[in-house]
């Protein structure tokens, strides 16, 4: 079977991760905010005899080694056998994408432009001349919409049917000494990649390209002798491409009227983007967000609670054998889990998903910005702080997109605090639940207050210097139901196939301990931690299962004190049980990855560190409001 190798390139947020998911069903995440993809997604698609590989790349506005994305993107590209490389254009700027058409076509490697967003374009009142675009750059541009499908049988027509692509497209020209370095470099290079490529990407100063140059010194002699007329020579050739870039947009592109929908999203963007009013309206927002998710998530725990209990209760009725009551216990673990984690974890996917297709996700980064600098963080720290919100473990790997090591270990610790949606779950499944509403939203103003606390300490410390936000804010999009479903999906799949039977095992292992009088193992020599909190020691038991996996402590609780925990704890409690709960490094997945991403001596610290801050800090507070509860 033939094999066609397609990668997918373009800026962030111009709809690549969309693009893919129509193209090859619902196999990717995607987002409508930067910062999302930070890794290669790849997925196969089967036309007749041909089997078609498409990789999807992080965003990037150029081909570079500058960054993690632009260096993952590289080497997709020159060092993966590229077939056929699709650039997903925006139709709103087109001259931002014909940067990375230019480097693509200087590479040789058969292109099509795949143009999205044309229908907001038209919107704006920008209408793109695209079989004029077709016939400057002699390559293919096809006008897609990916929740639409337009265009995507074209597209495949056009993959499949390869001759129609040619190698030698458009050739951006530049002045006279630089052409005379290229020539002179391309003559010297070793290499299966076109020569002009190379030579450019030497003349650019991206050191690895360097190996194909037979006589490494010579580099320095070409940079001496350019050094009169080009003292910047990799800035005159950037600036060389966005001219010309610039030249063909205003060729393709008329301006017309915009639409009346258009002025109305610029009067919104006013009001959210307010510099009082924005900040506000976004804590207001979250505020109800929460809300409506406590309130929804309650009523469907209820349901399933109920439908639980039925259910163990005929179980217990077939028999009292060893192998029966571990069963039961085994049940009792998976049951108890689904009711507290499941409702709060799939709508809080569900709701993310449509604050990103919605472009409101970007808009709140923005609101964000002035609160995080006081903070010492940039305002691009949001987005992986947004992302901890769903689970530690990938946001933390996230934080790449941020431009230095200081600032990724800053917001990397600040998931000591930030609320996943497995501890999500416990707040509003357990303390909610059990201890009523108010106690839940004490436990959000506890986590702020906290994370207050530790980032001023830790601002202190680092003594940083503020970054400007550089963020691109999409159009506002109505957003897809079935991709926002797909997507919630995708997110929360770890949750039914790696969580689930953990739930199941963990309530298993605690009813062998049980039967057996193996508790006193772990309670008795962790004892003084729960006097300290003010919790019966049983307690510990889940908070030791919960570092496992933090899924597990919902459910360990209920294995451990009963399903009615009201009866065995005061609200009070079950606010410190959360506290104690929700602060810290989540679970041993997480730990994991800092370890990976950080090093072990940085991590360590920061693992006793925020380990004895939670114990500390709910002891504290326990000893504070007891007195008056």
């Amino acid at each position: 079977m033939e094999r066609i190798r397609v990668i997918l390139v373009g800026q962030p947020n111009v709809g690549k991760s969309s693009l893919l998911n129509c193209l090859v069903g619902p196999k990717v995440t995607v987002s409508n905010y930067p910062g999302t993809t930070v890794e290669l997604t790849k997925a196969r698609k089967k036309i007749g005899n041909r089997e078609i590989e498409f990789i999807d790349t992080p965003g990037i506005y150029s081909i570079s080694d500058r960054s993690e994305e632009e260096k993952v993107t590289e080497k997709a590209l020159f060092d993966g056998n590229i077939d056929i490389a699709i650039v997903v254009a925006d139709a709103v700027a087109i001259e931002r994408s014909l940067y990375i058409v230019f480097q693509i076509m200087e590479a040789e490697i058969p292109m099509i432009i795949a143009l999205n967003f044309v229908e907001e374009a038209d919107r704006k009142g920008i209408k793109i001349d695209y079989h004029g675009l077709e016939k400057i750059l002699n390559t293919p541009v096809v006008p897609v919409n990916p929740l639409t499908a337009k265009g995507i049988n074209k597209l495949f027509d056009i993959i499949v049917s390869m001759q129609q692509i040619g190698k030698q497209g458009f050739r951006c020209e530049y002045d006279d000494h630089i052409e005379k370095a290229i020539n002179f470099i391309s003559s010297q290079v070793k290499s299966t990649l076109p020569g002009r490529f190379v030579a450019l990407r030497i003349l650019e100063e991206d050191e690895d390209f360097y190996k194909y140059f037979k006589n490494r010194e010579m580099i320095h002699k070409i940079d001496e002798d350019l050094e009169k007329n080009h003292p910047r020579i990799a800035e005159d050739i950037s600036i060389t491409r966005y001219g010309t870039a610039s030249f063909i947009a205003e060729k393709v592109t008329r301006m017309a009227s915009p639409r009346r929908k258009q002025k109305l999203e610029d009067t919104v963007d006013r009001i959210l983007l307010h510099q009082n009013f924005g900040p506000l309206i976004t804590l207001l927002f979250f505020v109800l967000l929460f809300g409506a998710l406590f309130k929804m998530g309650q009523f469907t725990q209820e349901i399933l609670m109920s439908f639980a209990e039925e259910l163990i209760f005929r179980l217990s009725a077939m028999g009292s054998t060893l192998f029966g009551m571990i069963l039961i216990q085994g049940f009792s673990g998976l049951t108890a889990g689904i009711s507290i984690a499941l409702p709060y974890v799939f709508l809080f996917y569900l709701f993310l998903g449509l604050l990103e297709d919605t472009g409101l996700l970007s808009r709140f980064v923005v609101n964000t910005d002035r609160f995080l600098k006081k903070l010492g963080l940039p305002g691009k720290s949001f987005i992986p702080l947004m992302l901890g919100l769903g689970c530690t473990a990938p946001a933390t790997r996230a934080t790449r997109v941020l431009s230095n090591e200081k600032d990724q270990f800053q917001t990397a610790s600040l998931y000591i605090f930030i609320p996943c949606s497995s501890r999500i779950a416990i707040i509003m499944g357990i303390v909610g639940f059990y201890g009523g509403f108010l106690w839940s939203f004490y436990l959000f103003a506890t986590l702020l207050f906290a994370s207050l606390i530790w980032t001023f300490g830790v601002k202190k410390i680092l003594k940083k210097k503020s970054e400007p936000l550089l963020l691109e804010l999409p159009t506002y999009r109505k957003p897809l139901l079935k991709n926002v479903l797909v997507k919630s999906w995708i997110r929360m799949k770890d949750f039914v196939y790696v969580v689930i039977p953990l739930l199941a095992l963990g309530g298993i292992v605690f009813g062998i301990l049980e039967m057996f009088d193996l508790t006193d193992i772990i309670i008795e020599p962790l004892s003084p931690i729960t006097r300290w909190l003010g919790l019966p020691a049983p307690a510990i038991i889940p908070l030791v299962f919960g570092f496992l996996q933090k899924d597990l402590t919902g459910s360990m609780l209920i294995s451990v004190l009963g399903r009615d925990i009201s009866l065995v704890l005061t609200p009070l409690q079950i606010y410190t049980f959360g506290t104690v709960s929700c602060i810290g490094i989540p679970c041993i997945i997480a730990l994991g990855m800092f370890i990976k991403e950080f090093g072990i001596r940085k991590v360590a610290g920061l693992f006793v560190a925020s380990t004895i801050y939670s114990l500390v800090l709910a002891g504290l507070i326990w000893r504070g409001l007891a007195i008056f509860y």
